[in-house]
């Protein structure tokens, strides 16, 4: 009789438990994220493992109430009554279940009249006060917890304090300026101040901290992913070196940016040209570095447009173009005197080794530039981490480039040294002075430059000056320049930038001996003096 009204009821319980485990879920899953995010673990596996403990909360809450609030025939008996007005009828008849007597059965029949045709839907749902409230409280905590992070940051800091945009703007200018004083690629440098100028973007008015930090890592996969598209020398050095043939040693070095050790290699492959001694060889062997090379340049991936891969390129092509000439000619002079046949075979071993000696000079510029963007990359990507936290100076920090000063302020340019003093200056005992003072060291990534400069006094003494940074001057004698920097002077790679400012002067003053002007060649000869210490010579 009772039991359509027992099932609802049972359900009335089990929806009243879902709703006080949905609380205690959310709640759950909500400290468990705010606990992850103050702990700075952000990463996404963390919302799942936070949203698994809110689940475990719910089930858990939720047998727990259902076993312990199961429906019992005396509460639906009661809830009968109360619905239908039954006067404890229905709570009579359970109570005095499985007795007989006149009166008893009476009350049964009596009870059992009035339940017929009554609707257990019409007893409705009857859920506690905080079933509502609770839900909502542990959803408002639950969303309020993916804030963690912006909401202790306002509290704990002031609205003047959280504002990092003007010091970003600075260190990100600095950046910049570092980069246009490296040698580093055009291109290369072109798309790293696009990179910067996006970073400016996405950190104004960021004052989380690893909000920031996600950005800045994000910043630094785009250098690196620039670094690969300018950089080809692991994609074609690394294919020649897995080639297993003769290039496989230049293609080491290629890959490493090893000028030296590429220029070795080169120089084995121009011995085994030397040691050709027959068409048919020539012919072996140049068709196999061919096919090696076309191989490698194919399985790299490179833009045919690459410098390294034009260089490769051209090489082949030389190869291939020594091998046709040697094939007409071989094949139009069937009874060539063997005279003749040496003298093609000389020729051909000749070109060859020019060809050699030209992708040389082009892979030394190459690789040169390659190593200056490796450099740049890693570089800047350190001096990205100042921009994690701008509020604490970090720039002494082991994560960032160039060296410090001892207070922690990072220089990523040198600091001028100072001029060594002349070494004309004669004493009281006619011996000279010694020439100079030793410069001051330039400090971060600025390179050191050193200098020499020597004097004489009136007497026979005669005196040296030093000086390290950007330049020393010296005395009357011929010097050297302040600086051992390498210029990128392009048709010559890398050359001293004494050498450079040599060659100026010599040009400056060859024209003036063109005009017949005594006067002029002086004074551009005095100039060179006055500004660099007599360190381009004496122009002759």
């Amino acid at each position: 009789m009772l039991k359509g009204f027992n099932k609802h009821l049972t359900l009335e319980k089990i929806l009243q438990g879902l709703l006080y485990g949905l609380s205690a879920g959310l709640l759950a899953a909500g400290i468990a994220i705010f606990s992850f995010l103050l702990a700075d673990l952000t990463d996404w596996y963390f919302y799942l493992i936070g949203g698994g403990i809110g689940l475990v909360a719910l089930a858990v809450t939720f047998i727990i109430y259902y076993f312990t609030h199961r429906v019992k025939e005396n509460e639906v008996a009661k809830r009968v009554d109360q619905a239908f007005n039954l006067h404890e009828k229905t709570a009579t008849m359970v109570a005095y279940q499985g007795q007989e007597s006149l009166l008893i059965n009476k009350q049964r029949e009596d009870a059992v009249k009035n339940l017929k045709g009554k609707k257990p839907n019409k007893l409705g749902m009857k859920l506690t006060l905080l079933s509502i409230p609770l839900p909502l409280i542990g959803g408002s905590i639950f969303t309020t917890s993916f804030f963690t992070t912006d909401i202790v940051s306002a509290l704990t800091t002031d609205q003047e304090e959280e504002n990092y945009d003007d010091i970003t703007d600075d260190i990100i200018d600095s950046i910049k300026d570092y980069i246009g004083k490296s040698q580093a690629s055009a291109a290369f440098k072109e798309r790293l101040y696009e990179i910067l100028e996006q970073l400016r973007a996405d950190l104004k008015g960021d004052t989380s901290i690893p909000s920031r930090r996600k950005k800045i890592d994000a910043a630094k996969l785009l250098v690196d992913e620039a670094l690969d598209e300018v950089n080809t020398k692991e994609e074609i050095g690394g294919k020649l070196a897995e080639s297993g043939s003769v290039f496989a040693a230049v293609g080491e070095a290629v890959k490493n940016a090893d000028v030296e050790a590429m220029k070795a290699a080169f120089d084995e492959l121009s011995k085994q040209i030397d040691a050709i001694v027959s068409t048919n060889g020539l012919l072996d062997t140049f068709e196999s570095w061919i096919d090696a090379l076309e191989q490698a340049l194919k399985e790299s991936g490179v833009s045919s447009g690459d410098a390294n891969y034009v260089t490769f390129s051209e090489l082949m092509a030389k190869l291939q173009a020594i091998c046709d000439n040697v094939e007409d000619k071989v094949a139009a002079s069937q009874n060539a005197s063997s005279s003749l046949i040496t003298q093609l075979i000389r020729d051909s071993r000749e070109q060859a080794k020019k060809a050699i000696e030209a992708a040389i000079e082009n892979l030394s510029s190459d690789l040169v530039l390659e190593a200056a963007n490796d450099k740049l990359a890693e570089d800047v990507k350190k001096l990205m981490d100042q921009l994690i936290d701008p509020s604490t100076d970090n720039s002494g920090s082991e994560g960032n480039s160039g060296e410090t000063e001892e207070g922690g302020n990072q220089k990523p340019d040198g600091e001028e040294g100072d001029v060594g003093d002349n070494g004309d200056q004669e004493t009281e005992t006619g011996e000279g002075e010694e020439g100079g003072a030793e410069g001051g060291e330039g400090n971060g990534d600025g390179d050191k430059g050193e200098g020499n400069g020597s004097g004489s006094g009136g007497q026979p003494g005669e005196g040296n000056g030093q000086g390290q940074g950007e330049g020393a001057s010296g005395g009357g004698g011929e010097t050297e320049y302040g600086s051992d920097d390498d210029v990128y002077t392009g048709d010559h790679g890398q050359t001293d930038y004494g050498e450079v400012i040599g060659d100026y002067q010599n040009d400056a003053s060859d024209d003036a001996k063109g005009t017949g002007d005594d006067g002029l060649e002086g004074a551009i000869g005095d100039y060179f003096d006055e500004l660099y210490g007599n360190a381009g010579g004496d122009g002759n």
